[in-house]
């Protein structure tokens, strides 16, 4: 018995240190048609993990890109009602050391710390692709890291000389690491994926 309530104690004190280090997610909120258009309503947490916020501190700059697929539930095959959609946000210091957010309208948004919590709204598409009668799941992906093209120029200078150096085989060596940059995206990064309950068509549809 004594084990037993030295156990919880031990989990009452470790509770909020656990919650304050909770990894970088995604949440599915809602998928719903406020008009004419269908919207999924995300909700990232712990949105610059610590071992990002140096590259933040030190000047650089963060990309979150945000993906949503909202699909049809079949039988056999689930089918694709919407294109991929992806959204991404820009992190930066400012002068003052807050953080600014660039969105992908160009919006600033400046705070003074990085929100812990960060709710992302996604237009997915018409509402005409939507069957009250049907069924569907939404599946997110957030992905938060260091975009490659910055820092594949500082690499690919030291392996092959600048490109004012007039060289042939430095030219296609650049050419190549950065294609293989490129396809992978991120240099360093951390995902969460997330995918919904199946919702009948009536629910997205209901206003």
């Amino acid at each position: 018995m004594r084990r037993l309530l030295a156990c919880a104690c031990l989990l009452l004190l470790l509770a909020p240190q656990a919650l304050a280090a909770a990894p970088f997610d995604v949440e599915i909120k809602t998928v719903r048609a406020p008009d004419s258009t269908v919207v999924a309503t995300l909700e990232l947490r712990d949105v610059v993990p610590d071992r990002f916020r140096k590259t933040l501190d030190q000047g650089g700059a963060l990309h979150l890109r945000v993906e949503a697929e909202l699909w049809e539930a079949r039988p056999v095959w689930d089918r694709l009602v919407y294109p991929a959609i992806v959204r991404m946000f820009r992190f930066t210091r400012t002068t003052g050391k807050a953080v600014a957010i660039v969105d992908p309208d160009g919006q600033v948004t400046t705070a003074a710390n990085v929100p812990a919590v960060m709710p992302i709204d996604i237009k997915l598409g018409e509402i005409a692709r939507i069957d009250g009668a049907s069924r569907y799941y939404l599946h997110a992906v957030a992905t938060l890291g260091t975009l490659a093209e910055r820092e594949a120029d500082d690499v690919g200078d030291a392996v092959f000389g600048r490109p004012s150096e007039n060289n042939s085989l430095g030219s296609l060596g650049r050419a190549v690491f950065r294609t293989v940059l490129q396809i992978s995206d991120y240099l360093q990064s951390v995902s969460a994926d997330a995918k919904s309950k199946r919702m009948p068509g009536t629910t997205i549809l209901k206003r």
